[in-house]
């Protein structure tokens, strides 16, 4: 006997509904155990044992559960990710605080040697090599 199917996720299948039903006629003393277990075709001691199993998973729904939605379990490739966003925001921060340093020696430097009378920084870049950016 395969898998039997349902219409839509979550949804039992027909049989099963009807074997609730009769289990719940039974419960509510509308129905003999025997009269159930003859609709279901099956003899009285596999009629218990379904009982049982629907009483349980019944009680189980009432059972106190911590709110909020479960958590999942944690993905090896978001974490590798994310520790790979935290490096590269760690050497983002590093580079802008090393430019934020040329900036100032630039900005300190080319000060000085206009007030010296100097030639600028930026012509005298050529001859050295440096490459500073300007702001």
């Amino acid at each position: 006997m395969g898998r039997q199917r349902t219409s839509m996720p979550g949804q039992l299948p027909a049989e099963t509904c009807r074997r609730l039903g009769l289990i719940t006629l039974v419960q509510a003393g509308q129905l003999t155990v025997r009269e159930a277990a003859k609709q279901m075709r099956v003899s009285a001691k596999t009629y218990y044992v379904w009982e049982r199993r629907y009483l349980t998973s019944l009680s189980q729904g009432f059972q106190a559960r911590p709110n909020g939605r479960p958590t999942l379990p944690p993905n090896p490739e978001k974490e590798r990710l994310r520790a790979e966003l935290a490096a590269a925001l760690q050497q983002i921060a590093e580079l802008s605080a090393e430019l934020k340093a040329q900036r100032l020696y630039f900005d300190y430097h080319q000060s000085r040697q206009e007030a010296n009378g100097s030639a600028p920084l930026e012509e005298k870049k050529g001859r050295c090599g440096l490459q500073l950016l300007s702001s």
